[in-house]
């Protein structure tokens, strides 16, 4: 197993996950809670981006850059479900290799921020779309070993890939200033849910 001792690390939030729900009664850890309990267990992650289902971190290890991403089981089900709609043979091609994930979190390649090209965000759009992976954009799309892959990616509703598609493609046509104004909105949603 790649990156075992931070696979450890993991482990040990997810434990410390299930006795907060266990103990408190809850469905899950408030995202201020679960902030400091992986910045505890990983004192050098920096929370790189949140959601309103789980955090994504960012870890450097050696020579990697790597993304910790952590939050309901659900989230991270579906994450893992999304990179796997990639048939084996092109999954690392296009998509950010990930190395494990536990019941809580899930750990991936997340290399650096990369300036994409129209017609490389295009590309990488009609693969996912080929499999069903939807909402590909510059935000979710990393360099990695000088490289574009894709980090993040939305699985549609069973039967609902195509409304989503639509959807999806009219974002797409929003003037970017709109479309960042609709992800910060977003942002600050989750944010005041924390």
């Amino acid at each position: 197993m790649k990156f075992k001792s931070l696979h450890e690390k993991a482990k040990l939030v997810d434990d410390l996950i299930d006795d907060y729900i266990e103990t408190k009664g809850a469905s899950f850890v408030p995202m201020n809670d679960l902030e400091k309990t992986v910045t505890a267990a990983f004192p050098d992650a920096v929370l790189a981006n949140l959601g309103l289902h789980r955090l994504v971190f960012c870890l450097r290890h050696k020579s990697h850059e790597l993304a910790l991403k952590t939050g309901k089981v659900h989230a991270i089900e579906l994450d893992h479900k999304a990179y796997k709609q990639l048939p084996a043979s092109l999954r690392h091609v296009y998509f950010a290799r990930i190395f494990w994930h536990t019941k809580y979190s899930l750990l991936q390649e997340y290399g650096a921020e990369a300036e994409a090209s129209a017609e490389g965000v295009a590309q990488l759009r009609a693969i996912a779309s080929k499999y069903g992976l939807l909402d590909i954009t510059c935000d979710n799309i990393r360099s990695i070993n000088g490289y574009l892959k894709i980090v993040d990616a939305s699985l549609a509703p069973p039967g609902l890939f195509k409304l989503w598609k639509t959807a999806d493609t009219v974002k797409l046509m929003l003037p970017p200033p709109v479309r960042k104004a609709i992800r910060k909105s977003r942002m600050l949603t989750a944010d005041k849910g924390r």
